[in-house]
């Protein structure tokens, strides 16, 4: 029976960061599992958008430390890219939800995030396509913009194979063994037996079937979809990566004349099992995101649709990620919940996982993450209200 010191369940954004920091630590035989390939999950169906407009001091850390490591790929990880872009991010908002969007813009200066808050005036000298029916200001990030999700973790990957880093892809988990109440290893679906002195659970909208009988994970699974536009030749692409919070719709450029909308719809479907959701856009999703392209950037709300996806939201009931030891249990741990706002993140939090694993005290303190807080009454405000925001 293979042995390891660490099991990674899970090499999507954050198992692929965590990995790559184990190795880089030398924390001994570490273990990076997969369903599927290494990172095909929901971490390759990511929007791409980097931006630290939150409004706990623990999002905004873990944001600002990921994107940090973003701008600096070279120094910090040294193989591959993040395909990091600084487009700038902004945030329109409407009346009502002013004073929370200049109280969030204040936390994060206060934080040393360079980030400031535009009068409707001011916003056309970033997004000279913006529409200003009806917002009141938008903070605005000129260090936001985009990344490449699935660059991140072949980058990370491939450092951490040279460092010693064993990958089995198509290793499904069917069982977590426990002795005890202290996580022993892992039987993958094979029959095959693994040991391990930790596992860590890092397997997104999949977590919950692989605690399951050990923890009720607290999350729901929200469909969100991205469509693909493409603009005709000559055509003006948005500048800026724009998330709308009147209008409620995403807009980013893409490779060559693409644009990817998302637009954040009240009904959207919960999803009872991750793979239930289907990868394909759902019918009726393009009407939902020609609206709002209307009111926020008409002259986009005609171009033509070539394609799009489908993934999920693993949201929890405050929408903020589900980061430390599994409750009741020891050397089992939890990193899943991201509610959307993992990848800008997963930099810094493969780091902090790293450091709470081998016994160091994490450089963010992630203690208002912690798996069992909602069982201690605890939940994270979100100024513009639980969403995807936050």
């Amino acid at each position: 029976m293979a042995s390891y010191d660490v099991v990674i369940i899970g090499s999507g954004l954050v198992g692929a960061s965590t990995a790559n920091a184990l190795m880089r630590a030398g924390a001994g035989r570490v273990l990076l599992l997969d369903r599927g390939n290494a990172g095909g999950g929901d971490s390759a169906l990511t929007f791409g958008m980097v931006r630290r407009h939150y409004t706990n001091p623990v999002l905004i850390q873990l944001s600002m430390a990921g994107t940090d490591i973003l701008a600096r790929w070279d120094e910090e990880v040294g193989v591959g890219t993040g395909g990091y872009v600084p487009t700038g991010y902004l945030l329109p908002v409407p009346e009502r939800l002013l004073d929370a969007c200049r109280g969030n813009v204040e936390r994060q200066q206060s934080l040393g995030l360079e980030t400031r808050l535009l009068t409707p005036d001011q916003i056309h000298a970033v997004e000279p396509l913006l529409s200003l029916d009806g917002v009141a200001a938008a903070a605005y990030e000129p260090m936001g913009g985009v990344c490449d999700s699935r660059l991140m973790i072949d980058s990370w990957i491939l450092d951490a194979l040279g460092r010693g880093l064993e990958l089995r892809q198509h290793a499904q988990v069917a069982e977590l063994t426990m002795s005890n109440g202290r996580a022993t290893g892992v039987v993958l679906a094979d029959g095959e037996r693994i040991e391990a002195g930790q596992v860590v659970v890092a397997s997104g909208g999949w977590s919950p079937e692989v605690l399951r009988g050990i923890w009720d994970v607290p999350f729901n699974l929200v469909r969100i979809q991205v469509a693909v536009l493409r603009l005709p030749p000559g055509q003006i692409a948005p500048a800026a990566v724009t998330s709308d919070a009147v209008s409620n719709v995403v807009v980013r450029s893409a490779a060559g004349r693409d644009i990817w909308v998302v637009a954040y719809q009240p009904d959207t479907p919960v999803i009872n099992a991750r793979d239930d959701c289907q990868l394909p856009l759902l019918d009726g999703y393009e009407a939902a995101i020609r609206a709002p392209l209307s009111e926020r950037f008409p002259t986009l709300a005609d171009t033509p649709l070539v394609g799009g996806w489908g993934g999920a939201y693993d949201a929890t009931p405050d929408w903020h990620p589900l980061v430390g030891r599994v409750p009741e249990t020891e050397g089992l741990w939890l990193c899943a919940g991201w509610s959307g706002h993992g990848l800008k993140s997963t930099p810094a939090i493969g780091r902090v996982m790293a450091q709470m694993l081998t016994g160091e005290t994490p450089f963010i303190d992630v203690t208002d993450l912690d798996p069992d807080r909602f069982a201690r009454g605890f939940e994270n405000p979100c100024a513009y209200g639980p969403g995807a925001r936050a």
